[in-house]
């Protein structure tokens, strides 16, 4: 009997431990939600991703799956790694080769900031004049010695909507606000900024994707540099902002040497954007400058500290940096056109456990208002991913923030990053994308460069709220 009495006293205690163990195990992954894998296996490529069409020679990557019966319709278990796959799963879909196109050319539309479309029947790439400038109002070139010709030249944006995008923002923008306030964008709904310049910038063109274009009313070929995917998977009704860039644009900040100082930087070769005999600092990147000497600061959006520590954000490190480069590894082992000739820099994207999909989501990110963006290592804090992504030909200025003192000093308390700007402040999750919003303006009767002055306007004032 004393026997029974203590194997029953055992057994109890063996499942009071695992009762607590399991708690404790549910608790842990709640609070790695976006951020661990289900194991410590590396983030990879999929294989299927690089299949190849027997008949065309030509890679047909498979859309990915973004919808409730994806890794997205459960943000239990959706991890860190499922972002990253499915940024460079969009990348690779859209620049399947269709027709001779890449896809993104070929099935989306080519739209102004205030979603019209824009005439082009034989669907060259059109570029302007007000098309060279970036969100902030500055304006990228090339570095005049990286060509024999010995000139600078403006970099170029183009922005693409699918049509679930479009027909969405067509619907809703002319709209009365109070018809919309709780409404989100619907799942695949997608969005394209891409970077462009003449190919007269560079003398060797064969690593970048080459096009036909008219710039400024002349036909020319032109050069992609740099691409914003930004699009709705469900549960995330605020957009994943995913960004991809040529792999040899300018230099990067010398973070390990870096100690109470700035570190000039300066490039053993000649770049696209930087110039060999160049020295440059954070005058250099700042929101007054113009500059073709440009360098970018933190690595897949992942933001640094003096012996190249990781900042401590909302987001904790290195999980999410070494998801990024280990998949950007596996791309590059498995990829075999032009497109291996640029690389992944992350994404962004908002923690949003706990809210049902997708009206009480839509609710969050109102009542976030202009504190969506704020990565500061608070568990309210909501900001995932790469917490300062940006696009060296996008967001070349906006690196460190609004209204940076130095690099060195680099603060979570002045960080800016993708929902710095795009945020719900005008009581819609709809007004996170600054095109819907230039559609609103377009339905009032505003012309494009009024939609581009009151988006300044917005950036200014947040640049004050900085200082």
């Amino acid at each position: 009997m004393n026997n029974i009495k203590h194997l029953i006293s055992i057994s109890a205690l063996v499942l009071v431990v695992v009762m607590v163990t399991s708690c404790k195990d549910a608790e842990e992954k709640k609070t790695d939600t976006y951020v661990e894998l289900a194991s410590d296996e590396p983030c990879l490529a999929d294989s299927a991703w690089f299949t190849v069409d027997p008949t065309t020679g030509k890679r047909k990557t498979p859309a990915p799956k973004e919808d409730g019966n994806s890794v997205f319709g459960n943000n239990a278990t959706v991890s860190n790694c499922d972002f990253h796959q499915w940024s460079w799963q969009k990348f690779l879909w859209l620049t399947n080769d269709v027709s001779g196109r890449p896809l993104f050319m070929d099935n989306l539309f080519h739209v102004t900031n205030q979603t019209v479309p824009v005439p082009s029947p034989d669907k060259k790439i059109i570029l302007s004049s007000s098309d060279n400038k970036q969100a902030t109002g500055n304006i990228l070139r090339t570095n005049k010695s990286f060509n024999s010709n010995g000139t600078s030249y403006d970099i170029y944006y183009s922005i693409h909507v699918n049509s679930s995008l479009y027909r969405s923002i067509q619907k809703y923008a002319p709209m009365d606000k109070s018809e919309y306030t709780n409404t989100t964008f619907p799942v695949g709904a997608l969005e394209l900024k891409i970077a462009w310049v003449s190919v007269d910038a560079l003398d060797d063109t064969s690593s970048y994707f080459i096009t036909d274009g008219v710039i400024e009313g002349t036909n020319t070929q032109i050069a992609l540099l740099g691409m914003h995917v930004t699009g709705i998977v469900y549960n995330h009704p605020e957009f994943v902002w995913a960004t991809f860039e040529h792999r040899d644009l300018v230099p990067y900040y010398d973070w390990k040497s870096t100690t109470t100082s700035d570190i000039p930087v300066t490039s053993t070769t000649n770049k696209l954007l930087f110039d060999v005999n160049a020295t440059a600092t954070l005058a250099n990147i700042t929101l007054a400058s113009d500059s073709s000497n440009v360098f970018a600061v933190n690595p897949y959006g992942v933001p640094r500290q003096a012996k190249n520590a990781f900042l401590l954000t909302s987001q904790p490190e290195p999980k999410n940096y070494d998801n990024i480069d280990a998949i950007n590894s596996s791309v590059q082992r498995q990829l075999t056109d032009v497109w291996n000739n640029y690389f992944y820099n992350g994404s962004i994207w908002i923690d949003t456990e706990d809210y049902s999909y997708p009206t009480e989501q839509a609710k969050l990110l109102v009542s976030l208002r202009s504190d969506l963006g704020n990565s500061a290592p608070n568990e309210k804090k909501r900001p995932r991913g790469s917490i300062t992504a940006s696009n060296i030909t996008m967001e070349t200025y906006e690196q460190l923030g609004f209204a940076p003192k130095s690099i060195h000093g680099q603060s979570v308390t002045n960080l800016g990053n993708c929902f710095s700007c795009h945020t719900a402040s005008r009581g819609s999750s709809l007004n996170i994308s600054h095109i819907f919003n230039g559609a609103v303006d377009h339905a009032n009767g505003l012309k494009p460069y009024e939609t581009k002055q009151k988006h300044l306007d917005e950036i200014k004032a947040f640049i004050k709220k900085m200082k």
